[in-house]
Order: C-alpha cells, then sequence, then structure tokens
C-alpha cells in the first residue's frame, strides 16, 4: 500500500534532514536522517522524531559495528564516511528537477522493503554522453549485482541536463534485467547537477534481511 502523507506537510516541511545530538535548534523534515555511530539512543530518536515531526527516521551507519537493532528506526543505510551527503541527496527527491515522477512517499514505502540497506554509486566523465551513460550503468549495475534478496531498490540519476526517455529506458532496463523478479520495488529519480561532462547514478537498495544491522 503506497504511504499517504499528510497533505499539510508536502509544501512546507523539507523532504529529509541530517540530525546530530547535542545541537540547540532542530528544523522540521518529512525523514529524520541521524548518523547512528553518535550514539543515538531509542529515548533520544523518540524525542527527535517528535521534535521534528518526522513520519519516519534513518540511520546513516558509517562503521562495520553490530548495532542492537531499534524498533523506532525505519531503517539504516550502510554508506561510506564521505558518501553521507550522497545519501542525504539521493532521499531529497523534493530537490530533483525531472519528469521521472517521484516523491516522499515513495521514498518512505522503500523503507518499508527491508530494514538494512546498501548505498552504492557510480560516475563517469567524459565528453561522449552516450559513452558516459553506458560507462556509468556498467558500474552501478555490477555493484548491484552484490546483492542478495534485495527487495527494494532506488536509483537517482544526475546530470548536467535534463535526461531523455531513452537514456532512463536504458538505464531502467538494464537495471530490471539484473533483478529480474516482480517482487522488487523499483523507484527511480534524476536531477541536475553543475559537473559539464559528467554523470552520476547513486543508488540504495535493501539487504537481505538480519536479525541485527
Amino acid at each position: 500500500m503506497k504511504y499517504q502523507l499528510d497533505e499539510s506537510k508536502v509544501d512546507d516541511i523539507p523532504c529529509v534532514a541530517l540530525y546530530r545530538p547535542n545541537k540547540g535548534h532542530y528544523s522540521p523534515s518529512v525523514i529524520a536522517c541521524f548518523m547512528i555511530n553518535d550514539g543515538w539512543n531509542e529515548q533520544a530518536l523518540l524525542a527527535l522524531k517528535q521534535k521534528v515531526d518526522a513520519d519516519i527516521l534513518v540511520g546513516l551507519q558509517t562503521d562495520d559495528h553490530k548495532y542492537e537493532r531499534l524498533d523506532i528506526i525505519e531503517g539504516v543505510v550502510r554508506c561510506q564516511p564521505d558518501e553521507v551527503n550522497d545519501v542525504i541527496e539521493l532521499l531529497d527527491v523534493k530537490s530533483a528537477s525531472t519528469i521521472i515522477g517521484i516523491d516522499v512517499a515513495d521514498v518512505i514505502s522503500l523503507f518499508e522493503c527491508g530494514y538494512s540497506f546498501q548505498f552504492v554509486q557510480a560516475s563517469a566523465t567524459g565528453e561522449s554522453e552516450s559513452d558516459l551513460i553506458k560507462t556509468t550503468t556498467h558500474k552501478l549495475v555490477k555493484q548491484l549485482s552484490k546483492a542478495h534478496d534485495t527487495r527494494g531498490l532506488f536509483v537517482g540519476m544526475e546530470n548536467v541536463e535534463s535526461l531523455p526517455l531513452d537514456v532512463f529506458s536504458y538505464i531502467s532496463e538494464a537495471v530490471e534485467a539484473l533483478l529480474f523478479t516482480d517482487d522488487v520495488s523499483i523507484y527511480y529519480s534524476s536531477s541536475m547537477i553543475d559537473e559539464p561532462d559528467c554523470f552520476r547514478l547513486k543508488a540504495v537498495y535493501a539487504e537481505e534481511k538480519q536479525s541485527h544491522i
């Protein structure tokens, strides 16, 4: 079932924000992200969720430590320390400028697919847009091939200008040929970046269910 947001939030509240402990002021957002490595406990996270009026909490993990699962969290995304902002940018679909329709409710639905998620990305630079797209897509698909029993995937496309539909079709066909199942919920978005001769793909996918993160 598609997640239904409170309509009063759609235009007035930012899609996603990253919160750190011991800050004096927290602005509101629909999705509250936090660094799980910062040592948040369940009471502090509950207070955070209420204070910023967030619909869901998403933890970002940048180390290999096994943390105890907290039921108040909708999901945990594993990424590298230098990829935290990349994850936030991917989830922040309000900043996207695209004909590929996705909204924050779709992002929240992604986190209904599991609890443990992995972030991956790929990019290429050069003068030929066709080669950029093919090279980057190949790199991303190679990384996604390591996923096991995934039930959800979100792919973001970044280019210096809006992407035509044939590029979207090429990427989606390559991704969906890898997954070859109707059981996977797949979401796409595209946004523009100020980096000429560069094409980038970012993705978050649900990992196989585990008892601990």
